[in-house]
């Protein structure tokens, strides 16, 4: 799978390495509850779908060979991996969607949503595409080997119907993705912004400097603080220019914001 990620840079985990086991984690799990749903399905089924069984063995094998390979797979090799599991398991849905009659009505999509929700965590928008491409492909091939059997005509507008409720479906997982990626981003911003003054270094204020920045924080201006506090503008002035040197701010709406971040209001 190297080839495939340095072929699409897009194709790697947004996420870190311990984000990465965790999201895998997950995937194991839901790979045995899909196994045991499966295998349940089938008994209650009055008849099996074919091959059914060699399925399920060879899920419970994958499985328990991705749960021993992420034990043991250094942090810089995770990448790789979980393109590998990500890509096996969009066959795997799909091979399921097979056994049990997979239509172009679209009913049967939903047993395809896991192998998707996957790419997404790992891929964000990559992954909808790279999950959406590969349903839509699989489908076309499975519709055009049963033409060519004489098995039925090629529906194309089932086709395309049913890609395009996946790639709706594939957006909505992205769209979402994107919107959390970016929130926690812009926390992460916000906290890096309030870790460069550590609880060891926070600046400690004179009280002629408390009285200036609560007044700033109040809108008033360096004449209406110098009349209050009865001293010059240009002493006012010095005053915010060390408050803005010490809370690393650029003008008084970040001193006060971050003056108010760091609780000195």
């Amino acid at each position: 799978m190297r080839w495939l990620a340095d072929t699409f840079p897009e194709l790697r985990p947004r996420l870190d390495s311990d984000q990465i086991r965790a999201v895998m984690r997950v995937g194991i799990n839901l790979r045995w509850f899909a196994v045991a749903y499966a295998g349940l399905a089938g008994l209650l089924s009055p008849r099996a779908p074919q091959f059914l069984t060699e399925e399920i063995l060879v899920a419970v094998l994958y499985n328990g060979l991705v749960m021993g390979t992420l034990k043991r797979t250094p942090d810089r090799a995770l990448p790789s991996l979980a393109l590998a599991t990500t890509v096996i398991d969009q066959l795997f849905c799909f091979t399921f969607l097979g056994l049990y009659n997979v239509l172009p009505g679209g009913h049967q999509v939903a047993a395809y949503v896991p192998a998707m929700i996957e790419a997404v965590a790992l891929f964000g928008l990559a992954g909808a595409v790279l999950s959406s491409g590969f349903f839509f492909a699989a489908l076309v091939l499975v519709q055009s080997a049963g033409a060519a059997l004489g098995r039925g005509a090629f529906d194309g507008v089932g086709v395309f119907g049913t890609t395009m409720i996946v790639i709706l479906i594939g957006a909505c997982l992205a769209g979402v993705n994107q919107a959390l990626s970016r929130s926690t981003d812009d926390s992460a911003r916000e906290a890096s912004s309030v870790a460069t003054l550590l609880p060891g270094s926070w600046p400690e204020l004179s009280g002629r400097e408390q009285e200036v920045l609560r007044l700033v924080a109040q809108g008033c201006s360096n004449a209406v603080i110098a009349t209050r506090l009865g001293v010059s503008e240009r002493t006012i002035k010095a005053t915010l220019e060390r408050l803005l040197t010490r809370l690393k701010a650029r003008n008084r709406a970040e001193a006060v914001a971050a003056a108010s971040r760091l609780r000195l209001l």
